[in-house]
């Protein structure tokens, strides 16, 4: 019973990976001449559809983007909600995972993450009516809180004693609640609501600019478990990504030059 109960937490999570699926090879892909890459339209400005276009763009778009040309091949995006990421990559779906999902140590036991291309801590979104000031992680018990699905902000949050998390697909349905007073705060990432504020003219809510974050988390992009050669390919397109700017010309593109890693 008590493996049972361990897949089936796995499984929820999205961390179970899936017997024969293996993922194609870095040879195979050279072959093949295209990258398979799996990203989400649900976090702008990290990856998003742009509705006159209908294609996908953003950070993470543009990295997978230049590392598949360092790799001399073609790349082919599809796009999954947040929570299927991992479950894609482990299925052999994807070659590569392109997304804003922070690397951990729970999802490295399902995936390898490559080097870090950018980070940041957590952040919270009030509505622009709000007194309460949020300083401090602590300062949220009690409260009804807002967190993307299976985000490691749910991870933070979901034991505190007394607290009401409420889960979301996407930015658009936590920021509507918080605006609506359904819920009393969403802690998301800050350059994902900054964007879309400003982008969408979303009224009604707002950063808690004092609040301090309390863990700062790392974005990498990911293949599967064990799959060495096409991550050393991948680590060593960004480490010549990092060394002859073109990283840090995405950033500026997109206003978060000052996260890339170093």
């Amino acid at each position: 019973m008590k493996l049972k109960s361990i897949l089936l937490g796995l499984a929820a999570a999205g961390l179970l990976i899936q017997s024969g699926a293996q993922a194609r090879t870095l040879d195979e892909v050279r072959a093949d001449k295209t990258l398979n890459v799996v990203t989400t339209a649900s976090a702008p400005p990290h990856g998003f559809k742009n509705p006159k276009s209908n294609q996908l763009e953003g950070i993470m778009v543009d990295v997978s983007a230049a590392v598949a040309k360092h790799l001399k091949v073609a790349d082919e995006l599809s796009d999954v909600p947040f929570s299927g990421l991992i479950p894609t990559l482990t299925s052999g779906r994807a070659d590569v995972m392109s997304a804003p999902l922070f690397i951990t140590e729970e999802r490295a036991k399902a995936i390898d993450f490559s080097a870090p291309v950018y980070e940041w801590g957590e952040g919270v979104v009030v509505s622009d009516k709000a007194d309460r000031k949020y300083g401090k992680f602590e300062d949220m018990k009690g409260r009804r809180v807002g967190v993307l699905v299976d985000s490691v902000q749910f991870n933070m949050i979901k034991d505190m004693p007394g607290t009401k998390v409420s889960t979301y697909q996407d930015y658009s349905t936590l920021l509507a609640d918080v605006r609506a007073g359904r819920i009393d705060l969403g802690i998301v990432d800050p350059p994902s609501i900054i964007y879309q504020i400003k982008t969408k003219n979303i009224p009604g809510v707002k950063l808690d600019t004092g609040y301090q974050p309390q863990r700062k988390w790392q974005v990498g992009m990911a293949v599967q478990k064990g799959n060495a050669a096409l991550l050393e390919a991948v680590n060593s397109a960004l480490a010549e990504m990092k060394k002859n700017g073109e990283l840090a010309a995405i950033g500026q593109k997109w206003g978060v030059s000052d996260l890339i890693s170093k």
